[in-house]
């Protein structure tokens, strides 16, 4: 009897394990699940947030008659664009709990003209440089040539961890172009 008895309890200790690996990996897959939810969401308001920023001279085109060839799209106003695609980002990240410490990267415009490509970008701390360079030369840091009007942003953030009590270093980009049709 005390052998049958000892015997059923090692198996009662490897069922009870069992079930507690079941809850804990089962926890985890929910949390990484909404950890990629998450990634999504910024994934999304980066995207509106560039778009919203590509704001097109529409005066120039009406004043200039250009719809009636192959238009030139100018940015109403750099210093809006970003603006725009700053205040996005902040009232998208601000609506979710699970960011922290946001820093706006890089925000550069590709403004094209002709053969040439007026490039103006933003850095985090507030810096602004200007350059213009041939058209096809322009590369984004994702490795596309420009050869229209566009945007590229890239945004770093932490993002609260849902099994620790930590952080997690993540960053974004992306780069949208102005079409008209």
């Amino acid at each position: 009897m005390k052998k049958k008895e000892a015997t059923g309890a090692v198996s009662y200790v490897m069922l009870f394990t069992m079930a507690l690996l079941m809850v804990i990996i089962t926890f985890y897959l929910l949390s990484v699940a909404k950890l990629m939810s998450i990634q999504h969401d910024v994934d999304d308001a980066l995207a509106d947030a560039v778009l919203a920023s590509l704001v097109a001279d529409d005066v120039y085109y009406f004043e200039t008659y250009e719809g009636l060839g192959a238009p030139v799209i100018r940015f109403k106003n750099r210093e809006m664009s970003c603006g725009i695609y700053r205040d996005c980002m902040e009232d998208a990240m601000s609506a979710n709990d699970f960011y922290e410490n946001i820093s706006y990267t890089e925000f550069i415009l590709y403004e094209v003209e002709g053969s040439r490509v007026t490039v103006t970008t933003y850095k985090d701390p507030g810096t602004r440089s200007m350059e213009e360079k041939l058209l096809g030369s322009v590369s984004t840091p994702t490795g596309e040539v420009v050869t229209k009007t566009s945007a590229y942003a890239r945004v770093d953030f932490d993002l609260k961890s849902l099994i620790t009590t930590g952080s997690i270093r993540k960053s974004r980009d992306i780069y949208c172009t102005l079409k008209i049709n």
